[in-house]
């Protein structure tokens, strides 16, 4: 390996690190919320509206993920010089798309796994709804944030 693709998967790696150590403690925490509340208090049994919120705050902590990790991108020079509004429409897009692979993930828990996840196409949705509305919440509420760090 010369030393240009050292420096490179020098920077990967220290792309990599930094968003999981700025961002991923909030997508853990909410997943390991949600696997406690499912499998030691089986929340749904109780309180069957659990799931909206959270697809909701699901929403909100995938997106801060995503920003810690676009945001660390652009700083390392990985992204180029994008826009605001392009940096943006990517954190909301990365958080789309993870609602998308949340709902394949819910409904191969039902297919493979006999889970009940999903109540039908209305709840889906909903649920895809949810998960991208908190992101735009979270976009909302880290906006200030996305454009101090944009140097």
């Amino acid at each position: 390996m010369n030393l240009e693709n050292k420096i490179r998967f020098s920077s990967l790696l220290n792309w990599i690190l930094t968003s999981f150590k700025y961002g991923a403690w909030a997508p853990i925490l909410v997943f390991t919320s949600h696997c406690v509340a499912i499998f030691v208090f089986n929340i749904y049994r109780y309180f069957p509206w659990f799931d909206i919120p959270m697809h909701f705050i699901g929403g909100m902590a995938i997106t801060y993920f995503f920003i810690e990790s676009i945001l660390s991108a652009y700083n390392l020079k990985f992204l180029g010089k994008p826009s605001i509004i392009t940096i943006i429409l990517l954190i909301f897009l990365l958080t789309s798309t993870t609602t998308i692979f949340w709902e394949f993930t819910e409904w191969g828990a039902d297919a493979f796994l006999g889970m009940h996840t999903q109540a039908g196409l209305d709840d889906t949705l909903l649920d895809m709804l949810l998960g991208m509305l908190g992101g735009l919440l979270a976009i909302g509420l880290r906006k200030r944030y996305i454009l101090k760090n944009i140097k």
